[in-house]
């Protein structure tokens, strides 16, 4: 399998003939893919995309490729993900035609005789408007694969690996192929080709390579025809996947045509077993497991939606220094690679095919589309430990009409009968008339889910309960902050819906919305995306995340943050918000009013001691503020703010905020020192304004020029604000909250990369960081 990265030519815009293999285009613009043609901008008020969007250009693109010289064999192009509409041309013929942007697709090249050289042309439409509630990206975002292979092989993700009995001695692995015959006549011959005696052998592979089961089967297959074998093994003293040590097997099934090998298919997947129930919660191998999870979109800030592994592997160790074990794709299907990422991570999974399955945009095709692209996520996916359970939506319009509850059956009933080992659910909204309204169309959900999901519904549990709903119950969207209250979803209740999870026993988990900052459904322009996430779209984790910290980490943690009402605005809708916590100790106006600092300590130990210029302020228990954060009013003195945690009289943790000077300097810090050569790794660096002792000027917004030299290039600049009118494309960044970030993609030779920052405030002089980019790394 080749992944088709380079030699890409892209023109903005329609063309005619644009699928002509004669068309004149040297003088489209050279790219690579993955590439999101909207983060390049500009981004406008007047841009059809609107506020959902992000205020995002979008349009039209065309691109257009060779293909390898070199074909042999049967071809099949995939592509993991194009936005939106698109249309597959090779040598001007029409392969196909999908409309949802976030499908994994395959096209068999073999019936259009494809052999090597031919054109390869792509026309994405994103110009039809709503079309989604988010930034989207526009352009084939997600990879593109040229796999060639025998007639004779296993399907793309022909492969279904279960784990139906596991136990410490052994583990039961049923592996089911799909092996096709794909055998066409001989040009000039009239003959039906003979059918095949296909055989397959499967050998399971442990962590380290070493074969632990083998299994063989024959069969007679017809030309045209698929046949599914169905093999049985057993591995003595399996290694579960957990999430502490997320083991992984492999299974080799090597397909063998008339005695000869002609396919070789690796398929990862994990030993585990995992049940959800309705009074006690969610069980991994047979331990109870709290999932601590997270919604995330598909964006990365100033990558847009052209998000290479570097940048999910980096946002999922972030979320794992938080405590978060479980992530939600909402609302659609993931790259690969992040699911392959939380596989190896361990993380738990919601994977999720639709938002709304009907509105404008998606209703024009839902009823011919809708069955390809659910099999579309269930085949690709199905052989992923880190995934539990399958959502089918989230939040229909019509929520609880028949029409709805009709959709939602067929959905259920069909990604069931794909997939029988994991239940199936959906993600409901709080929508009825007042509370009884809600219940009502939660008991109509209920006859057709596996496990109950709703989104911002943790103080309706025990309605649900009352109603005679039996069922596992997960909240899929919860805010960071507030809890809802009587018929209100959206209260402004002090008490962290974590402690619904915490202090019941029938309750799975919650996801909070979001994880990550993200593009579109935004407030009102300068506003490009919501902003309440635990992280900012740099990487960076906001003060307020540090509660879910202490809370979910398991380790002994304590953070101060002050509240800082000159440093946030008002999130798109507050609701989702919480106080505007920053993590420092820079407020001269109130030194100079006598004025009192309100701060916010987040422990998991039972007291915290507050000091200031190291005098003792007061010791308090986390146990009187219980679902919320320890608060302190403090008056304020320049100098540092020292949090203590204590548990049985002992330290355990401190955290310090420290008042800076005037800006002196920058300095970088780059997150990696070895990046590989590989055209698409990344390093992250991150400069920040310094006074004269390199602390961090919290309200420093001056301009960063970063400058690249060596085997590498800026993919995309940040700041984590979005309301900034800055490109994210470029080489300047100003600084929010004092710091911004470059993020630097590797060339494809090796060396020595230099990432060089300076501004106006050089007292210190400019900073530089190298990096080695590795062959093989």
């Amino acid at each position: 399998m080749r992944r088709l990265e380079t030699g890409w030519r892209f023109h903005r815009g329609d063309v005619d003939g644009g699928e002509d293999p004669e068309l004149a285009d040297e003088d489209w613009e050279s790219v690579e893919v993955p590439h999101d043609w909207s983060i390049e901008g500009p981004f406008d008020p007047d841009n059809p995309s609107e506020a959902a969007g992000g205020y995002a250009p979008e349009g039209v693109g065309w691109y257009r490729r060779e293909l390898p010289e070199d074909v042999d064999g049967e071809p099949t192009v995939r592509f993991d993900g194009v936005y939106r509409n698109f249309d597959v041309y090779v040598d001007g013929e029409h392969v196909g035609h999908r409309p949802y942007g976030y499908s994994t697709v395959t096209y068999d090249l073999a019936e259009f005789d494809v052999e090597g050289g031919e054109t390869l042309a792509v026309r994405v439409a994103n110009d039809e408007h709503p079309h989604s509630r988010w930034y989207t990206g526009s352009g084939i975002y997600r990879d593109v694969y040229l796999t060639e292979t025998d007639p004779v092989s296993v399907v793309p993700f022909g492969t279904d690996v279960r784990t139906n009995a596991v136990n410490r001695q052994r583990a039961e692995v049923q592996v089911l192929t799909e092996v096709a015959n794909d055998e066409r006549e001989a040009a000039g011959v009239r003959a039906e080709p003979d059918p095949v005696e296909c055989a397959i052998e499967t050998d399971i592979l442990d962590a380290d390579g070493e074969v632990v089961a083998t299994a063989g089967e024959k069969s007679i297959v017809d030309p045209g025809e698929h046949h599914e074998f169905e093999q049985r093994l057993s591995v003595a003293d399996p290694d579960r996947w957990t999430l502490d040590d997320p083991t992984r097997y492999f299974a080799r099934s090597v397909v063998y045509r008339d005695g000869k090998p002609v396919d070789d298919y690796v398929t990862p997947f994990g030993i585990r077993t995992f049940e959800w129930t309705a009074d006690a919660g969610f069980f991994l191998n047979g331990e109870p497991v709290d999932l601590k999870g997270v919604n995330i979109h598909h964006d990365a800030g100033c990558l847009g939606a052209a998000v290479t592994e570097r940048a999910l592997e980096r946002r999922l160790e972030t979320l794992q220094e938080l405590g978060c074990n479980a992530i939600r794709t909402a609302h659609n299907p993931p790259r690969p690679e992040l699911l392959d990422l939380c596989d190896q991570l361990g993380f738990l999974v919601v994977d999720e095919v639709y938002d709304k399955w009907r509105h404008v945009g998606a209703d024009d095709f839902f009823d011919e589309w809708w069955r390809e692209d659910l099999a579309a996520m269930v085949d690709r996916d199905r052989n992923h430990p880190s995934i539990v359970l399958w959502s089918v939506g989230n939040e229909n319009f019509d929520q609880g009409s028949d029409e709805m509850i009709d959709d939602l059956a067929m959905l259920t009933e069909a990604t069931s009968e794909m997939d029988p080992t994991r239940p199936v659910t959906y993600g409901n909204p709080p929508w009825g008339e007042g509370t009884e309204g809600v219940v009502e169309n939660i008991e109509r959900v209920a006859e057709h889910v596996d496990v109950l999901v709703g989104n911002y519904q943790e103080h309706w549990y025990d309605d649900y309960r009352e109603a005679g709903i039996d069922l596992p119950i997960l909240g899929s969207e919860n805010r960071r902050f507030f809890r809802g209250s009587g018929d209100d979803p959206l209260a402004f209740v002090p008490r962290n819906p974590w402690y619904d999870v915490a202090e019941r026993e029938d309750v799975c988990g919650q996801f909070i919305w979001p994880g990550v900052d993200y593009l579109g459904e935004a407030r009102e322009w300068p506003s490009k995306g919501w902003p309440t996430g635990l992280i900012d779209t740099t990487g960076a984790i906001k003060p307020s995340g540090r509660f879910h910290q202490a809370a979910w980490s398991g380790e002994p943690t304590v953070f101060a943050a002050a509240v800082d009402h000159d440093r946030e605005r008002p999130a798109c809708r507050p609701a989702w918000s919480g106080p505007p916590l920053s993590a420092h100790w820079n407020f001269p106006d109130r030194a100079d009013s006598q004025g009192f600092v309100n701060v916010y300590t987040f422990t998991s130990a039972e007291t915290v001691e507050l000091y200031q210029n190291g005098e003792l302020l007061g010791t308090q228990h986390a146990e009187d503020y219980g679902p919320r954060p320890v608060e302190w009013y403090v008056p304020y003195e320049a100098g540092t703010l020292r949090a203590v945690a204590k548990e049985d009289g002992e330290v355990v943790d401190d955290h310090e905020l420290e008042t800076a000077g005037d800006p002196a300097g920058i300095e970088l810090d780059a997150d990696r020192e070895v990046i590989a050569a590989d055209g698409r790794d990344l390093v992250y660096v991150e400069a920040t304004v310094v006074d004269d002792e390199g602390v961090r000027v919290p309200r420093a917004t001056h301009e960063v020029q970063f400058a690249v030299s060596g085997p590498g290039e800026i993919a995309g600049v940040d700041n984590g604000n979005l309301d900034s009118d800055e490109p994210w494309v470029g080489d300047t960044r100003s600084a929010y909250h004092g710091t911004c970030i470059a993020v630097v993609r590797a060339d494809r030779e090796g060396g020595t990369v230099e990432i060089e920052a300076e501004t106006e405030v050089d007292d210190r002089g400019a900073d530089s960081v190298t990096v080695t980019v590795k062959d093989g790394a």
